[in-house]
């Protein structure tokens, strides 16, 4: 809402908004309080007209995490393939990555789930690279895959996806979610599960928090057993893409929070024992 007579705004619809409001700058002459009664409701934007590239990747609900709600792999993975569309983008088309904007975003609708990864050019009515680009789109594909294959880092580096411009989203970085993504994207493959010696592995990194809250863990079998207090069950790392498995006596920890947020790795086993 705004008041055409002094030019007081508030965020709203309803001229009640500015009731108690003052005229924003000093007046010199004339101290009486502006009645607001002259008011209009105006919408603050611009349209930007640009062409767009949207690879939109369906979900299947049964098989892959959709839940918004403490799902690290998801944002991750998204943010992840955004960004890779952009460097190798910028490289197809011999330009520099600043010239395109990327990004994601998850929708729900009545066909499922789906997240679009989206590439546009930075300026409105710009070159038209998006669209230049869809032309090959297999050869973009084949180009994502190479970079995010070809690097050696643990998760984001770099030689691969991290850069000045998005120091800002480096924490969401992860080569190996934005791989899992377009593998299942372009093949319809899921990750598979969690080899036994990758899975004793990864127990071992959060071992000693467990046994100083006082539970034991023994990984001398092929199965992983955790007990506390007279309870004892297995314990299952599984790729973090997966919907939670679900299985009497099982507790299933997805391999993303054991690698980066141990916390709730150690949360998650508290509640399932």
């Amino acid at each position: 809402m705004v008041c055409a007579d002094c030019g007081a705004a508030m965020l709203g619809d309803d001229p009640e908004v500015l009731k108690n409001i003052s005229r924003p700058y000093q007046q010199k002459y004339g101290k009486k309080k502006c009645s607001h009664t002259n008011v209009i409701n105006v919408n603050l934007g611009y349209d930007f007209v640009t062409d767009m590239l949207v690879l939109e990747f369906a979900l299947d609900e049964s098989q892959i995490e959709t839940d918004r709600k403490n799902n690290i792999w998801l944002n991750r993975a998204a943010q992840s393939l955004a960004e890779a569309l952009r460097l190798v983008a910028s490289k197809e088309l011999d330009i520099e990555f600043s010239e395109l904007m990327t990004g994601y975003r998850l929708r729900n609708n009545p066909k499922g789930t789906f997240v679009d990864i989206y590439l546009y050019d930075n300026l409105s009515s710009g070159a038209g690279y998006a669209v230049g680009i869809a032309d090959n789109i297999n050869g973009l594909l084949g180009g994502i895959r190479e970079l995010l294959e070809g690097c050696d880092c643990q998760s984001a580096c770099g030689k691969c996806l991290k850069h000045y411009r998005n120091q800002h989203v480096h924490g969401l970085l992860d080569r190996f979610a934005a791989l899992e993504l377009l593998r299942w994207g372009v093949e319809g493959e899921r990750e598979k599960a969690i080899e036994a010696e990758e899975q004793r592995k990864l127990v071992r990194s959060i071992s000693s928090i467990l046994n100083a809250a006082g539970y034991q863990i023994s990984t001398e079998s092929k199965e992983i057993r955790i007990s506390k207090n007279g309870n004892v069950k297995n314990l299952v790392i599984y790729p973090a893409m997966w919907k939670k498995p679900k299985q009497s006596g099982t507790i299933f920890v997805s391999d993303t929070f054991v690698k980066i947020a141990k916390p709730y790795a150690i949360k998650e086993i508290e509640q399932q024992i």
